[in-house]
C-alpha cells in the first residue's frame, strides 16, 4: 500500500511543476490543441485511479481515470498516471 502523503506529494508536484506537460498530454488524449486547455489539476490520486479537472475555452470539465492495473509502488503510480493521461492502456 502506498502512503496517502506520498500520493499527495506526487499530485502536488505534478500540479505545480508539470502544468505544461499535463496540458499537452491531456490535449493529445482529447484531440484538442494544447492552447485550448487553460489548466489541468489532478486530485484524489490513489493506487487505482486519478481525478482530472481541466478548463477549456468551453468551460470546466472533470473525469475520473481508472488505472489498467493497481499500482503497488510510487513508480507504478507514475507509470499508470502516464498511461491514463495519454490514453495508452498498455
Amino acid at each position: 500500500m502506498i502512503a496517502d502523503d506520498r500520493l499527495a506529494r506526487i499530485t502536488d508536484h505534478a500540479n505545480d511543476e508539470h502544468q505544461a506537460d499535463l496540458c499537452h498530454t491531456l490535449a493529445a488524449r482529447l484531440g484538442l490543441r494544447p492552447r485550448h486547455i487553460v489548466g489541468v489539476r489532478l486530485s484524489n490520486l490513489t493506487s487505482e485511479s486519478v481525478e482530472v479537472s481541466w478548463i477549456t475555452l468551453d468551460g470546466g470539465h472533470h473525469a475520473t481515470f481508472r488505472f489498467p492495473a493497481t499500482a503497488t509502488t510510487p513508480d507504478e503510480v507514475l507509470e499508470q498516471l502516464g498511461r491514463v493521461l495519454t490514453g495508452s492502456l498498455y
